[in-house]
């Protein structure tokens, strides 16, 4: 969809049309490449690279990676994540607890920021929705919902 947006606008300028950079039957093709992995198992990469997936408790599926890579006879440990989840959120586990790490590399959008408890949520929500229609208001509700494959590319 881009590169038609991008090809109408070169078009429009007299340029020359670009072709994209994957169609969507690549992106089809690509799914034959992708093997599910449980969490908390080790899998050994080569003899060097050994990965493991831990649950994020972000969203379902989230994963904390760790990589131990061993060179010239020493192992160090990378853990990469993104967002991580709050503990007690009914659909979800919470995040695994990482014991250790050489290095870490984590999203931190909310950093700096303390999270409610899971108790205060709904009262705060009912307050800001009740004030905000008192007030003559709209309330609107933004969400998104991340759905399974059924094997149709959209």
């Amino acid at each position: 969809m881009e590169v038609e947006w991008k090809n109408r606008k070169r078009k429009r300028e007299g340029k020359l049309s670009v072709p994209p950079l994957y169609t969507a039957e690549d992106a089809e093709n690509c799914l034959e490449l992708f093997e599910p992995m449980e969490y908390s198992e080790l899998i050994q990469i080569d003899e060097s690279i050994t990965v493991r997936f831990n649950d994020a408790g972000h969203m379902l599926g989230s994963s904390i990676i760790e990589v131990w890579i061993k060179e010239n006879d020493k192992t160090e440990k990378i853990v990469f994540t993104g967002d991580l989840g709050n503990n007690d959120i009914p659909l979800l586990a919470s995040p695994t607890m990482i014991e250790s790490a050489d290095y870490l590399v984590m999203e931190s959008t909310y950093g700096n920021r303390l999270h409610i408890r899971n108790d205060e949520k709904a009262e705060l929500f009912l307050n800001i929705v009740y004030d905000t229609i008192r007030n003559g208001g709209n309330v609107v509700i933004p969400s998104f919902a991340v759905r399974k494959n059924t094997g149709n590319i959209i």
